[in-house]
């Protein structure tokens, strides 16, 4: 319902929901019997990368070729009648509360600013989703919660990370990308240089 435009596998959903294949599969058939999910047989093209053996005083060839094969896909029913109060209730039920949002980030290091956009405020033109702000930052923590984030919310989520001095310089000479940011729709989680 958050990728109502979107066709998945069953693999991409177990994937996402880090469900087992056998558990994913049951479930989805479960929703297309209910008529709020749909499937259908599309080509779907890959890309697939071969090495060639490294020879004496050569360096390796990675090619990559374009693969095609046919692939049952599942996808939200928009003709479900029901569909706008399903995803009106779903996209408010699975948002994660700002405050547990923001203790978690405070544990990632020396945090001195963040800001939540895009996927946590169903605003889906977001230059960012997470913008986090301050010094030595565990990068492995903030991948690691992300990955439970993007589960629970079925999405992916993009974030930016910033050293403290890198985004006050920016700040300073006006940087486009920031100003997108901040002049979205944003919610501040924490902010200790007063922005």
């Amino acid at each position: 319902m958050r990728n109502p435009d979107d066709v998945f596998t069953v693999k991409d959903l177990a994937r996402r929901t880090k469900l087992s294949m056998g558990t994913a599969k049951k479930e989805i058939e479960q929703l297309v019997k209910l008529d709020i999910a749909g499937k259908k047989i599309i080509r779907l093209n890959e890309e697939v990368a071969t090495k060639k053996k490294k020879k004496k005083g050569k360096q390796r060839h990675i090619k990559i070729k374009i693969k095609s094969r046919k692939a049952l896909v599942y996808f939200a029913n928009k003709q479900f009648e029901l569909f706008q109060e399903l995803y009106d209730l779903i996209t408010k039920a699975t948002s994660t509360p700002k405050r547990e949002i923001a203790s978690k980030i405070k544990t990632f290091g020396n945090v001195k600013f963040a800001l939540i956009s895009g996927v946590f405020i169903n605003h889906p033109n977001a230059r960012t989703d997470l913008l986090i702000v301050g010094d030595k930052i565990s990068v492995k923590k903030i991948h690691s919660f992300l990955s439970k984030m993007e589960s629970d919310l079925g999405k992916p989520i993009h974030y930016t990370l910033m050293e403290t001095s890198e985004f006050k310089y920016r700040m300073n000479m006006y940087d486009r990308f920031l100003r997108d940011i901040l002049e979205a729709p944003h919610e501040k989680i924490v902010n200790r240089i007063n922005v």
